[in-house]
């Protein structure tokens, strides 16, 4: 791994395979539009891609989902950002009561767990 690929992946803990992926997914949306713009259907652009990429082509939902996308007349072939708080429900009083359901019965499950504090 070069010197410059190793500090982006410190810095963004992005491997390599990721940034490839990354970058053949933007080429496929940029085909998408492209085929769009030919007015092909969705259907046929990912039998086309499939025929291109082969076992790394995106799946055909998402070539549905950027079609409408760019029916939308939205332009970017960029993925829009995500929210970065995360999808959990994480609390001091949440952790707490995980704490003292464990401490009740050690032979839990996870999903016992949870349906007890949901229960709550």
């Amino acid at each position: 791994m070069s010197r410059d690929v190793s500090i982006l992946h410190q810095m963004t803990s992005i491997t390599p395979n990721k940034m490839a992926d990354n970058d053949m997914s933007f080429r496929q949306r940029a085909v998408i539009e492209f085929l769009f713009k030919e007015e092909i259907p969705a259907t046929e652009i990912h039998q086309r891609l499939q025929r291109a990429y082969g076992s790394v082509c995106v799946g055909a939902s998402s070539v549905r989902r950027w079609v409408k996308h760019f029916k939308d007349w939205k332009t970017s072939i960029q993925n829009q950002p995500r929210s970065v708080r995360p999808r959990t429900a994480s609390t001091e009083r949440n952790k707490e009561r995980v704490d003292e359901i464990i401490q009740d019965d050690r032979r839990l499950t996870v999903l016992s767990t949870f349906t007890k504090l949901v229960q709550e």
